[in-house]
């Protein structure tokens, strides 16, 4: 069997793994819940009713009945949930909890808002972690003797939801750069640059360069070569992710990429993705850096 058939995410699925990496995933899941359910964003949307109105997946009577708890009630219970997430306590009973308020508050924030984060970031690892082992370590269960880890802690059992969440990852990146170049007669507009044009163009005065610089790196209107770089690079960085699918050889490169495309747009005014990029690219790191901080472990165990 060739090396570039032992590296891709079918064998990687049975190898060894991190107890200590599916916790701090945990963790940093739970974190980023907590931020993104405290936002103020809530107030706005309470406040303008009548933003979007995207369609989810919830027929109408359910997001009307979602309209009317989704800021009093569950938004204080998925922010309770998602630092006793962060915590580890109680997890195997509040992750189905967490999972039902999270789906139902952020329908109600994609219904309002036409953008799918943080929904679209979370939702699958979030249901994942319902499957797995994910407080056996950095957690108040194991410290309360609530949960018995495994006797190995390298077992495959820590190793699937990590590699199901990096292939999470490959599918958002890889759609959204599909998503650009189909249909047919919007590829050519986009690789023109027209749209990171617009976006940049109308977002300046709020975007944070302005607040940094108090003046744009060049004259947006012009220059639509600069442009379509950004907007060929953004499709070229988005399609090159399916390398995790194949291999983990490229991770540190497309970790390096995605974090640069995501400060570039966080300066242009499009926040939120780096953080939730930051939280799945947990799914990137050798298992072996995670137990090498914790225990001492044989590194022959985690080759790949």
């Amino acid at each position: 069997m060739s090396n570039d058939k032992k590296e891709n995410i079918l064998i990687r699925l049975e190898q060894p793994g991190s107890v200590h990496q599916l916790a701090i995933f945990r963790i940093l899941l739970g974190l980023e819940i907590v931020y993104v359910s405290g936002s103020h964003f809530f107030q706005y949307l309470l406040l303008v009713p009548d933003v979007a109105y995207n369609k989810d997946i919830f027929p109408g009577f359910i997001n009307q009945w979602v309209d009317t708890i989704a800021i009093p009630y569950l938004r204080p219970i998925t922010l309770i949930l998602g630092v006793l997430l962060t915590a580890g306590f109680l997890t195997r009973y509040l992750l189905p909890l967490l999972s039902i308020s999270f789906f139902l508050l952020f329908s109600f924030y994609y219904s309002r808002h036409n953008a799918p984060h943080p929904w679209l970031y979370i939702w699958f690892p979030l249901l994942l972690l319902n499957f797995s082992r994910c407080s056996d370590a950095l957690s108040l269960d194991k410290s309360l003797g609530l949960v018995k880890p495994l006797s190995d802690a390298a077992s495959p059992v820590y190793r699937w939801p990590i590699e199901l969440i990096a292939g999470w990852m490959v599918y958002i990146y890889v759609a959204a750069g599909v998503s650009k170049l189909l249909p047919l007669y919007n590829l050519w507009h986009w690789l023109h640059g027209g749209t990171s044009q617009e976006m940049l163009y109308h977002r300046f005065l709020h975007s944070n360069y302005f607040y940094l610089f108090n003046r744009p790196l060049f004259d947006y209107t012009h220059h639509t070569w600069a442009f379509a770089v950004l907007s060929i690079a953004s499709v070229c960085i988005e399609l090159f992710c399916i390398m995790i699918l194949f291999t983990r050889r490229y991770n540190l490169i497309i970790f390096y990429l995605i974090m640069g495309m995501h400060f570039i747009l966080y300066l242009t005014g499009v926040l939120g993705f780096m953080q939730l990029a930051l939280v799945l690219s947990v799914s990137l790191i050798n298992p072996l850096y995670f137990e090498r901080l914790f225990i001492k472990q044989d590194p022959k165990v985690f080759q790949v």
